[in-house]
């Protein structure tokens, strides 16, 4: 999964559009719009903006973006037993219904 995907997700979530977030991160709607099509890497002051606008922390949105394909091979069977575990713990933690957010940023996958 992509950060961008995530951040779209998340972002629809909290009520918000594009524009409003990209007012308050001072970024332009075009640049948001980049970001979130996995175009262009926020950098780290970015994220940080991105991410108090959405009130999840940086480490968050990196760790709900990852997928299977991301882990290397020799590390995908310890992945396979934990990311469940943790992903459901973290969607808990920030509130969000644990089945639509999955289903929306696809974390099973």
């Amino acid at each position: 999964m992509e950060l961008g995907k995530v951040i779209n997700v998340l972002i629809k979530r909290k009520g918000l559009t594009q524009v409003e977030v990209a007012k308050r991160i001072g970024k332009s709607t075009t640049a948001l719009s980049q970001i979130i099509r996995g175009n262009y890497n926020p950098n780290p002051d970015t994220l940080d903006k991105i991410c108090k606008v959405l009130d999840v922390p940086p480490p968050i949105l990196y760790f709900l973006s990852i997928s299977e394909k991301d882990i290397p091979s020799d590390k995908l069977e310890i992945y396979k037993m934990l990311a469940p575990s943790i992903k459901d713990f973290l969607i808990k933690i920030f509130g969000e219904e644990k089945e639509q957010l999955l289903n929306e940023v696809k974390l099973s996958s």
